[in-house]
């Protein structure tokens, strides 16, 4: 993510907007014992970045559990995965997803997928749980130190037979509230990887995965790198 203080005038709302949205998060960061720097880059405010449409975060959101349970049927080793990946299939054409499909994510249902890409798919509950959150289906981020529940995050779906239903879910999140997670998870990031480059366990019982995926989420949301590739979102700290 390249956030840059210069693309603000320092006097204008924007500017005051976004250091108080980063004076918030580093209140939070002390309270967790989170490392953080004065000097990493303010967020970009409503007004500049891109606000996607429930509709279309939802589409992302079902597509993107439907490849991440190929893979882990995949990595699990659980049943055929012939049939699951027939199974999901079907559930992406009867939720009218099956054009929402990345690169990577097609290649879970074919069998040009290794074993790490099966793996590094599963990872994607994460940046999905944010997506369900935005959605207002997950009530609260829980600090970033466990993985998501896994069952929870699977019956947002399964519970509904069609996109119909489950947009009737939604209670979409108004952008300042996920610009101020984006900007936390941005400072968590920042601390796992300061860690990582000093080969330093993450910090506060952070789990760097998960805070990773976490970034990818919500820099996809906000679309910060200007690419729209939920396959290589940009996460730079």
């Amino acid at each position: 993510m390249e956030l840059v203080t210069d693309n603000y005038n320092s006097g204008g709302n924007d500017f005051k907007e976004a250091q108080m949205r980063k004076e918030r998060s580093i209140e939070i960061l002390k309270a967790h014992k989170v490392p953080y720097i004065e000097h990493l880059p303010v967020m970009e405010t409503a007004n500049m970045v891109r606000v996607r449409t429930a509709e279309e975060i939802a589409r992302r959101a079902v597509a993107c559990l439907f490849a991440i349970q190929v893979a882990c049927d995949a990595a699990g080793g659980r049943g055929s995965l012939k049939k699951s990946r027939q199974f999901f299939s079907e559930k992406l054409v009867e939720f009218g997803v099956e054009g929402v499909l990345t690169h990577k994510e097609q290649k879970v249902f074919c069998d040009k997928c290794t074993d790490q890409e099966f793996g590094n798919m599963t990872w994607k509950y994460e940046a999905y749980w944010v997506l369900l959150w935005a959605l207002g289906i997950v009530e609260k981020l829980d600090y970033p130190a466990e993985a998501c529940d896994c069952d929870f995050a699977i019956n947002a779906v399964a519970d509904c037979n069609g996109m119909k239903a489950f947009m009737a879910k939604i209670r979409m999140r108004d952008i300042d509230e996920i610009l101020d997670e984006a900007d936390l998870i941005f400072r968590y990031d920042w601390a796992c990887v300061d860690a990582r480059i000093h080969e330093d366990e993450a910090p506060a019982g952070l789990n760097p995965d998960v805070v990773y995926e976490r970034h990818c989420g919500f820099n996809w949301l906000i679309d910060a790198d200007g690419a729209d590739d939920w396959d290589n979102v940009a996460t730079n700290t």
